[in-house]
């Protein structure tokens, strides 16, 4: 049996070699294999990376067109806003169910405006006048505020979270003219000799 084990091992041995010396002759291959499929892996990675920015940027388009016309359409209901808080101003106190009915109207109104993000402002009485946010009408001397305070608020604003749609319109007040108390209209004259 002795030869036999012999034979079976020289019949193991050579086909071992030759294995390990194909192996060998495929390593290169493998390698590059390897070496592609890491290269794929990365340019999927890449690509997917690209979709997710692609997408986002959509999204961030789509509601920046949303905002952006929502606020065209709004832009061009301030004026009627306007009209109607001026006819609720100047409604005479016994109108009935008409006053009611025109109040509801401007609620109404402002309610939908208020829905699509923008809000309303009217600076106050003494507050900073800010050319980026208020227009000034008008200027004012007085007393009660310092020079660039606003004054009255004359029509109000309208703004979003990042921009304003309508400057408020506001009166300044004025520094008062330096009082330069009472003026000696008479000269000194001297008698001529």
């Amino acid at each position: 049996m002795t030869s036999e084990d012999e034979r079976n091992d020289l019949e193991i041995h050579p086909d071992a070699e030759a294995a390990s010396a194909q192996e060998a002759a495929e390593l290169p291959g493998i390698e590059r294999l390897m070496s592609e499929r890491d290269e794929f892996k990365e340019l999927a990675a890449r690509a997917q990376a690209d979709l997710l920015n692609y997408r986002r940027r959509v999204d961030e388009e789509r509601q920046y067109l949303e905002r952006n016309a929502a606020n065209g359409v709004v832009a061009r209901l301030l004026p009627v806003i306007d009209d109607l808080r001026r006819a609720v101003e100047s409604m005479p106190p016994d109108g009935g169910s008409w006053n009611e009915g025109v109040r509801m109207v401007l609620h109404n109104v402002e309610a939908v405006v208020q829905s699509v993000g923008v809000s309303v402002y009217e600076p106050a009485p003494g507050d900073t006048f800010d050319p980026a946010v208020h227009e000034a009408v008008a200027q004012a001397p007085t007393p009660d505020y310092a020079a660039g305070a606003v004054v009255a608020c004359v029509r109000a604003g309208y703004r979003t979270a990042d921009r304003i749609l309508r400057a408020a319109q506001v009166v300044v007040a004025q520094s008062l003219p330096a009082d330069s108390g009472p003026t000696n209209q008479q000269e000194d004259r001297s008698p001529e000799a």
